[in-house]
């Protein structure tokens, strides 16, 4: 199985000043989006605490592998 990731702008994720949020919403989750985020504890230049997430939001037929139906 092989993922297409490709990088969109803001700009290409809302094309026009009248698209409606839900329009958005359902253009991010047909073609999947990443969001990555890290949080660093530090105290005098000692890390203490690194918490780290990656989430992947899109349709669960996205997710499906080709091929595989219900």
């Amino acid at each position: 199985m092989s993922l297409a990731l490709e990088m969109a702008t803001p700009q290409d994720a809302i094309r026009s000043s009248d698209t409606a949020l839900v329009d958005v919403v359902d253009g991010l989750l047909r073609h999947g989006v990443v969001i990555r985020g890290e949080l660093w504890l530090t105290v005098a230049d000692v890390d203490l605490v690194f918490l780290g997430l990656d989430l992947l939001l899109a349709s669960p037929d996205k997710m499906r592998p080709e091929g595989i139906t219900r």
